[in-house]
Formats: C-alpha cells, sequence, structure tokens
C-alpha cells in the first residue's frame, strides 16, 4: 500500500465505510498480481457450478416419457458432476483462503504501520474483508459469465464419451447461476475470515519488525483444526466398512480432503526441517548457494509451509483419488472372487438345453441359471440403485459362498421374496420378514418379503431375487437389457472335461472359466472406476495448479529486497538465480513429500479396512500418473519462482531501488 494511502486513513477511532472501501480498493489495485489467483480460482469454481447445476437442472426437467437409458446417463453424469463440484468447492475455499493468508502475512509490517496511525483492530478487519468482497464479486461475475461456454464444452465431452446420450443439450438456469453468484461471493468472504482476524491482530509494535513473514509458533486453534481434520480423515476410513456399498466409491475419494487439510494446517510444524533434509545434498554438492537455500527454507518456516501447502493438496488430492480408487477397484475385483464358488460360466444358443443336461450330470453339483441387473431400493428415505440377481433357489448355495443363513431362500420360489447380504439388508435398514419396496426395471413396484439374510460378499453384496422379477415383468414393460448366464459347479476336480463335452455338443455356446469371466468383468469395472478418478484428480490439479503459482510467484516476487541485498555484498547475478532455484526445489520436493504422506496414510489406511474386511488386496499404485502430477507441481513452482527472480535481477536499477 503506498503513503498516500495510508496517510489518507483518518487518525481518529471511527472510520467511514466510504473511506474504508477506498483504501481497500487502492489495495486491490495496487496488488493485482497477488489477487489474481484468488480471482481466478474463484471465477473457475463459480463457472463450474454453474455449468454443474444447470445440467443438473436440465436432467430434473426431463419430459416423462423420456427413454430409461437417456435418464440413467443423465443421473450417472450427474453423480460425477456433484463429485467434481464438491472437489471444485474445496480446492476453491482452499485457494482463496491461502492466497488471502499469505497476502496478510506479508503486509504485517504495512498493517502494523496503519495501526501505528490509528486504525483499530476492527477497522484493519473490516478493510480485509471489504477487498475479499471486492475481489469475490469481480470472480463471481466473471464465473457467471463463463458458466454458458464452459457448460457446452462439458456437454460435448460427456457427449463424446457416451456418458450422455446424443439428443441431449443441457440450457442455463438462471436460478442456478443467481445461487452460484451467491454461493461464489459467500465463500470469498468466510474464506477470508481467518485472514481478517489475524490482520486485526497485528500490533503497532510489529512496524519496528524487520520481516514481514517472521516466524511465529503456531497456535492452539490451528494445531486443534489440524489435529480435528486428521481425525475426521481416519474416521471416514473407519466409516468404509460399514457405509452403503454405492457409498463407498465417494467415501473413498473424499477421504483425502480432511488429510490434506490436516497436513496443511500442521505443515509449519515440520515443513522446515523437511525441506532442510532436502536441502542439505544441496549444500555438500553446490557452493555457497546450496547452503543459503537450505538456511533461507530453515528459518523461514511459515514462508516455506505456505508455499508447499498448495503443492502438498495438489499431490495429495491426486495420488489419493487415484491410489484410493485403483485399490478398491482390486477389492471389488476380489470381492467378486469370493462370491462365486462356481467353475465355469455358460451363455448363448442352447444355454436352457446345455443346463438342463448339467443338472442330469454326474459330474456336475450344480448348473443354476442367473440373470444380473439392477432394482431401485427406497429405503431411509431414499431411493438406491442396488444390483440384484434373478436365481432360482435350487442349488444356488452351490455356486454362491453364502454362508450363515438366517430365513428361507426356498422363499424366492413363489416369487413374492428377497434375499439380502447381511451388510446390505444392516445398510437399508431392513430386518428379517418386514417387506421391502423396490423399483423393478420398467417401472413397476413391488414389495416383497425379506425372506432371508446371509454373509457372502465382504464389500456387501446385492440382492437374490426371484428371476421374474428382472425378466418377466422388465419385458412387458420395455426395460432395458438384462445379462442372463448359468453358473457351473461341477463335481469333478478338473472341469476341462465338462467344458469340452459343453463345446462339443452345442458349438454356438460360450463357455468360460469363472475366474476368467469375474477377472473380465472386474477390469473393465477398474477401467470405469480409473477413468472416473484420472477425470476427478485432473480436474483438482488443473485447479491447484493455479494456487501453485500464484503462491509461490507472491513468495518469491515479495523478496526483492533480500536478493538486492545478496547482489550488493558481492553476489553474481548467477549465484541469486541459482540460489532461488534450489530453493524452490526445496520447496516443491517438501511438498511433493508431504502429499506422499497424505497419500500413504490415506492408501494404506484403506487397504488397512479391506484387510479388516477379509480381502487381502495387492498393494498397487498408479504411479505414471501420481509421478506426473508431482513433476507438474515442480516445474510450476520453477518457473513461478525463477520469473519473478529473473525480473529482480534484471538491471542495477531496480535492484538499487529495492534495497533502497
Amino acid at each position: 500500500m503506498t503513503t498516500t494511502t495510508i496517510t489518507s486513513l483518518p487518525a481518529r477511532h471511527g472510520v467511514r465505510l466510504r473511506t474504508l472501501l477506498s483504501v481497500a480498493a487502492q489495495t486491490l489495485r495496487s496488488r493485482v498480481s497477488g489477487f489474481a489467483g484468488a480471482v481466478i480460482a474463484l471465477a473457475l469454481g463459480v463457472a463450474f457450478a454453474g455449468a454443474a447445476t444447470s445440467m443438473l437442472a436440465s436432467g430434473s426437467a426431463l419430459p416423462p416419457d423420456a427413454p430409461e437409458a437417456v435418464r440413467r446417463a443423465v443421473s450417472e453424469s450427474g453423480a460425477l458432476l456433484v463429485m467434481l463440484s464438491v472437489i471444485g468447492a474445496f480446492v476453491t475455499v482452499f485457494v482463496v483462503a491461502g492466497t488471502f493468508a499469505f497476502i496478510v502475512a506479508q503486509r504485517r509490517k504495512e498493517l502494523a504501520v496503519l495501526r501505528t496511525v490509528g486504525a483499530a483492530p476492527g477497522q484493519v478487519r473490516g478493510m480485509v474483508l471489504a477487498e475479499s468482497a471486492f475481489a469475490a464479486v469481480l470472480a463471481s461475475l466473471v464465473g457467471v459469465l463463463l458458466a454458458g461456454p464452459l457448460m457446452a464444452a462439458m456437454a460435448a465431452l460427456l457427449r463424446s464419451q457416451e456418458l450422455l446420450p446424443a439428443g441431449f443439450t443441457p440450457s442455463l438456469s438462471p436460478g442456478a447461476l443467481a445461487g452460484c453468484f451467491a454461493a461464489g461471493v459467500l465463500v470469498g468472504l468466510v474464506a477470508t475470515v481467518a485472514a481478517a482476524r489475524r490482520a486485526a491482530a497485528v500490533r503497532p509494535v510489529e512496524a519496528l519488525r524487520a520481516a514481514s513473514l517472521a516466524d511465529r509458533p503456531i497456535g492452539r486453534g490451528r494445531w486443534l483444526g489440524g489435529l480435528l481434520a486428521l481425525a475426521c480423515g481416519g474416521g471416514m476410513l473407519a466409516l468404509v466398512p460399514v457405509a452403503p456399498p454405492d457409498g463407498r466409491m465417494p467415501l473413498t475419494m473424499f477421504v483425502s480432503m480432511p488429510l490434506v487439510i490436516g497436513f496443511a494446517l500442521l505443515s509449519p510444524a515440520f515443513a522446515a526441517w523437511t525441506s532442510a533434509l532436502v536441502a542439505a545434498p544441496l549444500a555438500r554438492w553446490t557452493s555457497a548457494t546450496g547452503e543459503l537455500a537450505r538456511e533461507n527454507v530453515r528459518m523461514a518456516a511459515r514462508r516455506t509451509a505456505a508455499t508447499a501447502a498448495p503443492v502438498l493438496i495438489t499431490v495429495g488430492l491426486a495420488g489419493s483419488l487415484l491410489g484410493g480408487t485403483t485399490l478398491l477397484g482390486e477389492a471389488m475385483a476380489a470381492d467378486a472372487r469370493q462370491v462365486w464358488r462356481s467353475d465355469l460360466v455358460v451363455s448363448g444358443t442352447g444355454e436352457a438345453e446345455a443346463v438342463r443336461w448339467l443338472n442330469g450330470h454326474a459330474g456336475v453339483h450344480a448348473a443354476v441359471p442367473v440373470t444380473s441387473g439392477e432394482v431401485e431400493v427406497f429405503a431411509n428415505r431414499t431411493v438406491r440403485t442396488v444390483p440384484a440377481q434373478g436365481v432360482n433357489p435350487t442349488g444356488v448355495r452351490q455356486v454362491m459362498n453364502l454362508s450363515h443363513v438366517e430365513g428361507d431362500l426356498e422363499a424366492l420360489r413363489g416369487g413374492g421374496a428377497v434375499a439380502a447380504d447381511r451388510r446390505q439388508a444392516a445398510a437399508l435398514g431392513w430386518k428379517l420378514g418386514e417387506r421391502v419396496e423396490l423399483g423393478l426395471p420398467g417401472g413397476a413396484k413391488a414389495r416383497p418379503e425379506l425372506a432371508a439374510v446371509y454373509d457372502g460378499s465382504p464389500l456387501g453384496g446385492g440382492l437374490l431375487v426371484p428371476t421374474s422379477m428382472l425378466v418377466e415383468k422388465g419385458k412387458a414393460e420395455g426395460a432395458g437389457a438384462r445379462v442372463g448366464w448359468s453358473a457351473v459347479h461341477v463335481a469333478a476336480d478338473n472341469p476341462g472335461a465338462i467344458r469340452g463335452e459343453l463345446e462339443k455338443r452345442w458349438p454356438r455356446l460360450k463357455v468360460f472359466d469363472t475366474v476368467q469371466i469375474m477377472a473380465f468383468v472386474s477390469g473393465a469395472r477398474q477401467e470405469g472406476m480409473r477413468i472416473g478418478a484420472i477425470a476427478l484428480a485432473a480436474f483438482a490439479v488443473a485447479y491447484t495448479l493455479i494456487a501453485v503459482a500464484n503462491t509461490s510467484a507472491l513468495s518469491f516476487g515479495a523478496r526483492r529486497g533480500e536478493f538486492a541485498r545478496l547482489m550488493f555484498l558481492g553476489a553474481r547475478r548467477a549465484q541469486v538465480l541459482r540460489m532461488a532455484l534450489w530453493e524452490a526445489l526445496c520447496v516443491a520436493a517438501t511438498g511433493v513429500l508431504l502429499g506422499v504422506g497424505v497419500t500413504v496414510v490415506a492408501v494404506l489406511g484403506l487397504r488397512g479396512v479391506l484387510a479388516g474386511l477379509g480381502l487381502q488386496v495387492p498393494t498397487v499404485f498408479p504411479w505414471t500418473e501420481a509421478g506426473l502430477v508431482a513433476l507438474a507441481c515442480v516445474l510450476v513452482v520453477l518457473v513461478s519462482a525463477l520469473a519473478p527472480t529473473l525480473s529482480v535481477l534484471r538491471g542495477r536499477t531496480s535492484i538499487a531501488e529495492a534495497a533502497a
């Protein structure tokens, strides 16, 4: 802030609102580059929220006669958009709050001067909130203008990936845009409340301090907030095994958020010594530049933590999303292998005749026709889509691992009863013997009795229903396609003989090993999850790289005087530039290491939860994708650190001015 701005502030205790807003507006004009990251992030958040909510509103406004396939595609795309919106909101708050906190930390000396000339704590707090209000209104306006083009691009992308039907064209919702504008302004204000409180707490005596980013110990509130966030992340991991099966995917994806918050809040406590350890080889292998870089990151713990925090959130979010969904996909594959005990799967032309022949064969325990589909479950005041297997109860326990059965599976034969995995029933709030409400394919409703519960799937499987619920009523009302096949459990140790005889008798019949077909189905499911996780991670990375660049540029751009003093003491431009390079590398590496810590906690914690359920899942991790994210963060930190350093070192005149 310029001297004229400071002197224009009246010394009396009460400052008029017009003067306060004038000071805030002048501050924004003089610090455009500093606020740019927060404005861009908030504008993108409002634009994406407006586009996503408009698409959801368009989906909910589909005509009653819209095909079921269109409704389902729009609903599934909406679920993906909701996940993206949650991540976008989280990152927006983080970027805006982090930017304002960093700017306030840099301006402590300036704010202390304001206090010295008579500004009261409430006036300083109001000035910072006014700055955030100006920035939030501007960003929200830009976001509303960008919502239309962004919605068109999102719809085109989803149609190209066949996630939306070709004829679906969303339209902007004025109500959604108005709500997103208001939410953007509110987010901007809420995200800066903590920064405004810190600004109000600046004492006049701090005008005499040399460093605006002088290190102070972490306060109790920050310690408490960080520990509570880590505890929340641990609690979310503990909820994975007891969550409804359709809720485990979102829970796995979002478990990294509280962990990231916890690590970011506590990062000043360990960022300095982590960076010093990273810089130790540089201090040994280089001349004085490496040692200077090590001392800079060690002594300025707050600055190091503030610059490394955006890298932490980028690597932590992306690594946890990619690693968690990969691990969950492996768990679902292992779960499927445990559910089915059959040896062969047959389908295609001649299946019905083959099943009759198999059930009369001495070397076959059971051959059970299975129809795979989905039903809607109305429970706990919600509607969920749950996988269902249409089976004949005869022989089903021979082809599926059903243990601790309570009730009567034979009741499924009558067509008015269903059976559920015990974990699934508990998640839905069902009790043995009561009537449950289902939505069948094609839109029909049914109220069958829960005739049996059992332990089958470690993850909590779907429902066993009479085949008629998925076939006869579905066909009568034009439901979508279902998958029909038969599971075969042979008595002999080697099912190859049975398979060979089936292929000989019915050449057009398709016969697969159960392990083979389950691996294929699980692989397709894992690929879908991987694509979804990559989409979410890419969105988070693109978003947070803004924060990485903004914070790094602010950090290094504010050190003109420090670089100038080094030049006056005899350092060459190349040496100062190398010192900035080593320091940027250390800070980036610190952020990457802390992000890896978040990822390790999230992924290994999830693996431990799955092991507790009885699923021994190999520790697999998408190293390539995670490595690219880390590399992108390092490159952005280097560029955004070296660019302002080079601008300071361009000429002697600018250096002399900075030193003065």
